[in-house]
């Protein structure tokens, strides 16, 4: 049999097209395509091409493995609830792994289709004769480890020897490249999910920051003006607390049908649109002075496409930078988000004074958000010139990691910092004021909290990528925030500006750290944003109820001190949730 080598996309489709043509279903009423190759060769990405220009349903086999010493059963098993199922013209399903528990998981059902790619390592032997076109994707196996480990970061850094073996005992039993029609070489450059190197790279980052400097401005652009709205509108503090509240409640309960959307349309192309939602939102609420109405509107279209961008921002971050690198981009977005914040703190009461009123200052980051939405475009037309790369089929891909123990814990963890960091930005400034400070010199304070978050927010995940065990960084940080805390409690007069230094250095790195175990503890990006969604739906859902239980606390103690040593209880609970997010933790899939 002749093997013929492609050096393209193009050509590759070319010749498989030929080959369906030429053979037609060799497995029933299905037309099956095998991608084989060795670990980090470019076969997902590839397959996700090709299964665009074929218009076919994409099964990868890293979905089916058995742990990760069960390649040889893996295949054995997805032979026969797959191959031989579509012989027999029945239901086909593939086998699934429960990480936690290190046991066989639950089978999926395969949606039917007339042509389908089958990609993974084991995909020849699996699909066997039945196959009517073999695709070999090789690389040197220097660059394969590499890739491999950038993309999954250490959990596969831990198991690639053991991997690699399975790998020379499978090849050697079962056909590998003697087995192909076509072979590509990858070499250094394989297919990147849309991402090229180099220029381009630097053109994501750009657009991460773009985006993240948006995605906080709603929320810290609205304390410092709310005592002109309540004088100018009439509202109640009931009112006025639904307003703070509704763009935390949308991250929460808008997150899981954020990563559908994702799942649906693409990551980029979904966080275009969340940038146009954000925009109008914010530009909306310039008509609240004169229809309240609009007020709560355009805050709840800001914060659905806050929500939507801020869901996906974590998969994002997977797909396009090494694991090695998460912390470093995952703190340059944080660097953005907080930077934002706290100029939006800092600034909103003097743009009312210089616009003439407070609905011109709440519109001004509108046109923050459109200037972002503009610098993203180009990342999104870049995308999407190589095709839409989301390829795992909706019916495999929606499910939320409801199950898994670590995302429960990282969801725990982040529900109780963004406790704090909500009821913080809530309550810090009516603090002060109750002390006998002036309106701006508590705003000033404020500014400070979030600036400081500006600076920690970038620092704190970038040490992750140097240290072995990220829980020194969260611990470290944990016990500022609880001594600011302290602090606030017992003597808030005595050093108000480092106790704030301190909270701001807390609440910027854990929630920034928070977003890299998102992206660590994730197998894919695909499994980020399923992780992300479920995080955000626990956390934000739960910390919207920070500032009206701080509430409760002060009305029943008579105190604002009080709000702090409930908080300063809290980071007691989150330094005990941060024991269990070792490194080590099964990845969520």
């Amino acid at each position: 049999m002749t093997i013929e080598t492609v050096t393209d996309v193009d050509a590759l489709t070319r010749r498989v097209r030929s080959l369906l043509a030429e053979r037609g279903s060799r497995c029933g009423t299905v037309t099956l395509v095998a991608v084989d190759g060795p670990s980090g060769s470019g076969k997902t990405t590839l397959a996700g091409q090709l299964g665009e220009e074929l218009d076919a349903l994409v099964l990868h086999v890293d979905d089916m493995h058995q742990g990760w010493t069960g390649l040889l059963e893996t295949v054995s098993i997805a032979r026969s609830s797959l191959v031989d199922a579509w012989l027999r013209d029945e239901p086909a399903s593939h086998p699934t792994w429960d990480w936690d528990d290190s046991v066989r998981g639950a089978d999926v059902a395969v949606p039917r289709a007339d042509l389908i790619v089958l990609e993974g390592v084991g995909a020849f032997a699996i699909a066997g004769h039945e196959a009517s076109a073999k695709v070999w994707v090789q690389a040197p196996d220097e660059d394969r480890q590499s890739r491999a480990i950038a993309r999954d970061g250490e959990v596969f850094a831990s198991h690639w020897d053991v991997w690699a073996d399975q790998e020379r005992r499978l090849y050697t039993a079962a056909p590998g490249l003697p087995d192909a029609d076509i072979v590509l070489d990858t070499g250094a450059a394989p297919p990147d999910d849309g991402f090229d190197a180099g220029p381009s790279m630097w053109l994501v980052v750009l657009g991460v920051i773009a985006v993240s400097l948006s995605m906080r401005t709603l929320m810290t652009s609205l304390p410092p003006l709310l005592p002109r709205i309540r004088d100018d509108l009439g509202l109640s503090s009931v009112w006025l607390g639904v307003l703070t509240t509704l763009p935390v409640l949308c991250m929460g309960l808008l997150a899981p049908a954020a990563a559908r959307l994702g799942l649906r349309l693409g990551v980029v192309r979904c966080i275009s649109i969340a940038m146009v939602a954000v925009a109008i939102g914010n530009l909306a609420r310039v008509l609240g002075a004169h229809a309240v109405g609009s007020l709560y509107i355009g805050t709840l279209c800001a914060g659905a496409g806050i929500a939507l961008a801020g869901t996906l921002l974590p998969g994002m971050v997977k797909a396009a930078f090494p694991a090695n690198r998460a912390g470093l981009a995952t703190g340059l977005q944080m660097f953005a988000m907080m930077g934002g914040a706290a100029v939006a703190a800092a600034v909103s009461v003097p743009l009312a004074d210089a616009l003439g009123d407070w609905d011109l200052s709440l519109g001004f980051w509108g046109v923050v958000a459109a200037i972002g939405l503009l610098l993203w475009l180009p990342v999104d037309r870049a995308v999407h010139r190589g095709g839409d790369h989301d390829q795992h089929p909706p019916d495999l891909s929606h499910r939320l990691p409801w199950r898994s123990a670590t995302a429960w814990c990282v969801a725990a963890y982040l529900a109780v910092q963004s406790w704090q960091f909500y009821s913080t930005l809530a309550w810090l400034s009516p603090t002060y004021v109750g002390q006998g400070w002036a309106p701006q010199e508590a705003g000033i304070l404020l500014a400070v909290f979030t600036g400081v978050q500006f600076v920690s927010g970038m620092v704190g995940p970038a040490l992750t990528d140097r240290v072995g065990d990220w829980r020194i960084v969260l611990v470290a940080v944990g016990l500022c925030g609880l001594a600011g805390q302290l602090g606030v409690w017992a003597a808030p007069d005595a050093a108000p500006w480092l106790w704030v230094v301190l909270l701001g250095i807390a609440q910027g790195a854990s929630f920034a750290i928070g977003l890299v175990l998102l992206v660590r503890y994730a197998v894919s990006p695909a499994a980020a944003a399923r992780f992300t969604a479920m995080a955000f739906l626990v956390c934000y859902t739960v910390a919207s109820m920070g500032p009206t239980t701080m509430g409760a606390v002060r009305d029943l103690t008579g105190g604002y001190s009080a709000i702090f040593l409930v908080l300063a209880l809290l980071m007691l609970v989150q330094l005990t949730l941060t024991l269990l997010l070792r490194p080590g933790r099964a990845p969520v899939q």
